[in-house]
């Protein structure tokens, strides 16, 4: 049968001889031939092999799902310069013609949009593929290239469907010398999540939908609703088998079947990292503990991932003092101190110039013996020079605490009043704030006491409420030059009004009594002089 001068008598004997020489096929005959809209030169960038094979094998994978068969039932086999595909369900041959899918009412198949198959047929006659054949059934479909459009260079697929003897379940049959496109072929059904997958270990770890592996492949792959969408460079296997929005419009738009790009292979890690897990079982599991271990060429290098950054991420903080996480990394690395991944400083305190300088010196020092990790790993417990200032900041409230504090004795009281008269004098605004007595009816109540911890010169804290405060003094301070000890004076009293270190309000009051100071800088010379009588 003849259709748009496209195919004659000539092809349809060649092809019932091509069906005949099957080892499956007894008997063939010619039902119709129909040229079809797709040419040669549909779409505009030919796909590579793998993406064909890929796209061949994906029919018979999701023709098992829609019969809820096995996957591992797909079979590919490769002889010679044969190729052969085979799955024990049927389906209908006349599906491949039409552009549109009945699959989209599947939530477990890949194909959505019916148009795969046609440009893998378009692309192989590219490539110098010919003629390969379907069967399924009592169905044969072989789909060759017509004639050349009179006014174009363009050759349209046409299909010539034929009615066999029953073939029990699908096949599709290519020819080739092409050794990429057999090699393909041979592994292209590790691009699907099955369990059977040779690439697929032990399970890990398994939550939400979401499960990881070991993989036996050293790249490792991530899959998406059962196809294979990235590798992520490590020897895991993540499958995430539930729909996110964040990665559906990419994959129903991606026809092309192409991997993710940057942006979503950051946003596939961070799903992972959010929702394979529950909070609580993050602390010693097996999984993260393997993917850091897995990891460890890169940051014992320096260099990070973005699947460790995502679990680090994603994990809150829940890892930190996960000791088995811990001795993944040992000592020998320390982290970029960033304010982001610590929860125990504030906006405020992280930019104070104490702060800053002590993270600029740590840094220096533990860099000549130590390898300098992305920020992101003090969430697995390695110390950042940030870190380590918290740490020692909290050992040495920890000593205030730790009845380490002392009422001042009369002469220390003495010298904490002469230092209030010496504000006063300064500036008897900012001291009436602090009053001693009743009658002034301060804003502020304050209460002395005396620390002999080596890591602090002085400390205010909130005793009651706002109103009620303590300033921890270094018993070293009494015997030092008035210079030393006014100016730490007015430092944690002006804490009072400006919270942290570095806080405008705390710096602008600060500046004001450094102006007082030097406006009334024969004032705070004649208290110097009366300090030095008063400590001796």
């Amino acid at each position: 049968m003849e259709i748009g001068g496209s195919v004659d008598n000539k092809d349809i004997k060649k092809f019932e001889d091509t069906l005949l020489e099957l080892p499956q096929i007894k008997f063939a005959k010619h039902i119709k031939s129909v040229e079809s809209a797709i040419t040669t030169s549909w779409g505009a960038d030919p796909w590579t092999e793998k993406q064909i094979a890929i796209d061949c094998l994906q029919n018979y994978r999701d023709a098992q799902v829609e019969a809820a068969k096995e996957i591992s039932n797909v079979k590919v086999s490769v002889i010679d310069d044969q190729i052969t595909v085979y799955a024990p369900t049927t389906y209908n041959l006349k599906k491949l013609f039409y552009v549109g899918s009945d699959k989209a009412e599947n939530d477990l198949t890949i194909g959505q949009n019916g148009e795969g198959q046609k440009k893998a047929f378009s692309d192989l006659a590219r490539m110098g593929v010919f003629n390969p054949i379907n069967l399924s059934g009592h169905q044969a479909l072989i789909v060759s290239i017509g004639k050349e459009i009179e006014g174009t260079e363009l050759r349209p697929l046409v299909y010539n469907y034929f009615t066999i003897n029953d073939v029990k379940g699908s096949y599709l049959i290519i020819n080739t010398i092409s050794k990429k496109l057999k090699d393909e072929f041979r592994v292209g059904m590790q691009n699907f999540f099955y369990s059977e997958n040779p690439l697929i270990g032990e399970v890990l770890h398994s939550y939400n939908d979401i499960t990881v592996f070991k993989s036996k492949k050293k790249d490792g792959i991530c899959f998406y609703r059962g196809l294979a969408r990235l590798t992520p460079g490590l020897p895991v296997v993540i499958n995430i088998d539930k729909p996110y929005a964040a990665l559906e419009k990419k994959t129903k738009q991606d026809r092309d079947r192409k991997a993710f790009d940057e942006k979503l292979r950051a946003t596939y890690f961070s799903i992972f990292a959010k929702s394979g897990f529950s909070y609580r079982s993050m602390r010693n599991n097996s999984a993260i503990k393997y993917i850091l271990s897995s990891a460890k060429h890169l940051w014992s290098k320096g260099h990070g991932h973005p699947l460790l950054s995502a679990i680090a991420i994603h994990s809150y903080g829940s890892l930190k003092d996960d000791d088995a996480i811990k001795k993944i990394f040992g000592k020998d690395f320390i982290a970029e101190s960033k304010w982001t991944y610590s929860r125990d400083i504030s906006y405020h305190d992280w930019f104070s110039t104490k702060t800053q300088n002590y993270i600029r010196s740590r840094t220096s020092k533990e860099k000549k013996k130590k390898t300098i990790l992305p920020s992101y790993f003090t969430n697995f417990g390695v110390m950042s020079a940030l870190e380590s200032f918290i740490r020692n900041r909290k050992n040495s409230e920890s000593r205030i605490k730790n009845k380490k504090t002392k009422d001042l004795t009369s002469k220390e009281q003495k010298s904490i009043d002469f230092l209030f008269a010496a504000a006063k004098s300064i500036s008897p605004s900012f001291a009436k704030l602090f009053a001693a007595t009743d009658s002034d009816d301060p804003l502020f109540n304050v209460q002395f006491k005396t620390i002999t911890c080596k890591d602090l010169l002085g400390e205010l804290k909130d005793k009651y409420d706002y109103n009620h405060k303590v300033i921890y003094l270094h018993k070293s301070l009494f015997k030092e030059s008035f210079g030393k000890m006014f100016s730490v004076f007015l430092h944690e009293l002006s804490h009072a009004l400006g919270g942290y270190d570095g806080d405008r309000s705390f710096s602008d009051c600060l500046t004001v009594l450094i102006q007082k100071c030097i406006d009334n800088n024969s004032s705070v010379k004649k208290y110097g002089i009366q300090w030095s009588k008063l400590i001796n």
